[in-house]
């Protein structure tokens, strides 16, 4: 019976870690959908450009940083200042 509840075990984990990196993949496509958005767009709120870095800094990574994200990042950054003018 400990076998069992073994195999269970493992058979949860397994779904809970590729559950958790098909929400991370999803989240992250939608805060860089969200960026180009923002970038195609003409006069974009400020506030929400500033959410979306925030969150571009959270889902890039620390150790291994997205250098799309870091691009994405700096565009926004120069298209806050150019709104905030």
């Amino acid at each position: 019976m400990e076998y069992v509840t073994f195999i269970l075990l493992i058979l949860f984990l397994g779904f809970a870690l590729i559950l958790v990196t098909r929400l991370d993949r999803s989240i992250k496509n939608k805060w860089r959908k969200n960026a180009y958005s923002l970038l195609e767009t003409v006069k974009p709120d400020p506030e929400e450009i500033v959410k979306t870095i925030k969150n571009l800094r959270l889902y890039g990574g620390r150790i291994r940083q997205n250098k799309e994200f870091q691009q994405l990042i700096a565009r926004l950054q120069d298209k806050l200042d150019s709104v905030k003018k």
